[in-house]
């Protein structure tokens, strides 16, 4: 699989972050099927200010001094749960996804996965209904969905692993598999989806830290 980004991590993303955590505290979080969780409504639809701010900081840093981009993201506050049936490697229907971790004691951080055999997936579709209905299954139902969660990330070697530091911005090719890592306690993030990206100059190279 070829990227056409390359993985981008950036410490003190806000100059204010305590800022940026009473903001999400007035926004209303709902359960999501994505994760074990809740999401925000898409942070553009509440805080346009804020979602320009993030949407294009992250851009600048794949492609610094861009002006006049143009571009369309989902943007959300995320509380993880602490569920040991959380995270399964996956890749994202985008092009480029960011993070952005606002736990201040610093949280579960994200890893980097290579498939190992590109022709040979799974579709690990139980996670959404789990996700959003975990509350009536049984102990047994959610052991068989933690065996399925690893025979999914079975398929796949981790490469990299970016701790959830405070305040860190962590941003990849949507394509790249990927997963967070499980947290032990609630995980408060901002995490984004540019869709589109239209800028004035052409993107930079960056190496992955080892």
């Amino acid at each position: 699989m070829i990227n056409l980004f390359g993985n981008i991590c950036a410490d003190n993303f806000f100059d204010n972050p305590y800022q940026i955590i009473n903001i999400s505290k007035k926004v209303k979080l709902e359960k999501t099927k994505s994760i074990s969780g809740y999401r925000s409504k898409n942070i553009g639809d509440i805080n346009k200010n804020l979602f320009d701010y993030v949407n294009k900081k992250i851009i600048n840093y794949i492609y610094p001094g861009s002006k006049g981009i143009d571009f369309s993201a989902s943007t959300f506050f995320q509380k993880s749960d602490a569920d040991e049936n959380d995270g399964w490697v996956h890749a994202d229907n985008s092009i480029i996804t960011g993070v952005i971790y606002l736990t201040p004691e610093g949280t579960s951080g994200t890893s980097i996965f290579d498939a190992k055999e590109e022709f040979n997936l799974p579709q690990p579709l139980s996670k959404h209904d789990y996700f959003e209905n975990k509350e009536k299954y049984t102990q047994e139902e959610k052991k068989l969905i933690y065996n399925e969660k690893l025979n999914n990330n079975n398929h796949f070697i981790k490469t990299i692993n970016y701790s959830g530091k405070f305040n860190r911005m962590v941003a990849f090719d949507s394509k790249t598999y990927h997963a967070a890592e499980v947290c032990n306690k609630e995980r408060l993030i901002i995490i984004t989806f540019i869709n589109f990206l239209n800028t004035n100059v052409y993107p930079v190279t960056f190496k992955a830290l080892k």
